[in-house]
């Protein structure tokens, strides 16, 4: 699905931010908001392996930049698309950003301590 990004695409990553998945909130095929687990006032509350940009945003932009350091602890993947596009640009993959194709996996134990008690989102999304 990254292939068809035009400019800048979104999906829900699976085993992140202490939850069993994170997502961009849809509605009417455009990004409302975010279910996350971590700070959701983020303008893009979403983990790196969440988005794809395409190569001619990137050409476009040549200064836009990922930081390394210089960022807040979160906020790179903030800093770095608020140079590149909106919210309201973002275009939502796996069927309105209600299937987990991603999962952000690390060699140690899932660590799922922000996962709400009751399911509080507005889908039922199988991880």
């Amino acid at each position: 699905q990254m292939r068809t990004t035009h400019k800048v695409s979104v999906w829900p990553v699976g085993l992140v931010g202490g939850r069993r998945y994170e997502r961009p909130v849809v509605e009417n095929g455009k990004v409302v908001g975010w279910y996350t687990g971590w700070r959701a006032d983020r303008p893009f509350a979403i983990d790196m392996a969440g988005f794809a940009v395409s190569l001619q945003v990137i050409l476009s932009h040549p200064k836009a930049v990922f930081k390394r350091r210089g960022s807040q602890p979160g906020m790179q993947e903030s800093d770095f698309l608020k140079q590149i596009t909106t919210v309201e640009e973002l275009e939502p993959k796996a069927n309105n950003c209600t299937k987990v194709l991603v999962w952000h996996t690390r060699t140690e134990k899932v660590n799922l301590a922000n996962e709400p008690k009751y399911h509080l989102d507005t889908v039922n999304i199988e991880v």
